[in-house]
């Protein structure tokens, strides 16, 4: 298997992304145990692996339409090289979160469960697709805090933020992939309700999520003040351009802007806990 392919399939720089998020919400404990911290991010990472690979799989079709350039498309891969990765990896996450305690597995059993069920039909349930996805990026700070065998209030708060923030970027993907869901016989939010009704729900959330991050910051040093402003910026802009002109081209800008924008908002956790454990 070509290691560049693998890593594309796979979409090792939001794995990587991921398990910075684990590393934050692990770090809302205090100071963690380091080698449990490596653990739950591998962990993190080889489910999150499993899942992209799975989708790709799953939805090869709506792949030829919205994204030729993926990796099964061109025949970089075969389907039987795909399913390897989606089980080694899988069993490899299950097996780490399993070693970090009961609670870290139940969470992993679930999100890869409603990963698979996602990838394979909930998709194509218009908003609850959505909410799905988002449960599973917001849990990561959940898992984070857990494989520490704790389940802090920061951690929460921060999970609340995610979720309810990156609804309102899944809906203004689904605006990016309306013409090639449609052809491939999908019917997502926008489909169901339009683009602009689309770009209104998402802005909703979005707005929800910008003020949570911001009553949530007595929670944390300054410095997560000065890195979500940041965050804030990047998702009110794309959401108010997307409310502005509903259209494939705004949208994939807006999901550029969001995707630094969940960077942002991921360093800002990380930095603050950093800091109030390193004063």
């Amino acid at each position: 298997m070509k290691l560049g392919a693998v890593l594309k399939l796979i979409r090792a720089e939001h794995g990587a992304m991921l398990s910075v998020a684990v590393l934050a919400g692990a770090l809302t404990v205090g100071t963690p145990d380091p080698p449990k911290v490596f653990l739950a991010c591998l962990a993190a990472f080889l489910l999150e692996a499993a899942l992209f690979a799975s989708n790709d799989i799953m939805n090869i079709e709506e792949d030829r339409l919205n994204r030729p350039d993926r990796p099964l498309i061109k025949g970089d891969l075969s389907l039987g090289q795909a399913w390897l990765l989606v089980a080694l990896c899988g069993l490899g996450g299950l097996a780490l979160s399993a070693f970090l305690g009961v609670a870290p597995i139940i969470l992993a059993i679930i999100a890869l469960v409603l990963g698979f069920l996602y990838n394979a039909y909930v998709k194509r349930l218009a908003f609850f697709g959505n909410l799905v996805v988002s449960l599973l990026t917001a849990s990561a700070f959940l898992y984070g805090s857990l494989s520490m065998s704790v389940l802090t209030d920061k951690a929460i708060v921060f999970s609340a933020i995610a979720l309810t923030a990156n609804i309102g970027r899944e809906i203004i993907k689904g605006i990016r992939d309306l013409p090639g869901d449609t052809r491939a016989g999908i019917c997502t939010l926008p489909c169901e309700i339009g683009e602009r009704g689309s770009a209104a729900v998402s802005a909703i959330f979005i707005a929800v999520a910008i003020a949570l991050s911001i009553a949530a910051a007595p929670l944390f040093t300054p410095v997560y003040i000065a890195l979500i402003l940041v965050t804030d910026l990047l998702f009110a802009y794309s959401a108010a351009i997307v409310v502005c002109n509903p259209c494939v081209e705004t949208a994939e800008k807006a999901r550029k802007l969001t995707l630094a924008g969940m960077l942002t908002a991921i360093l800002a956790l990380l930095a603050s806990q950093l800091h109030a454990i390193l004063s």
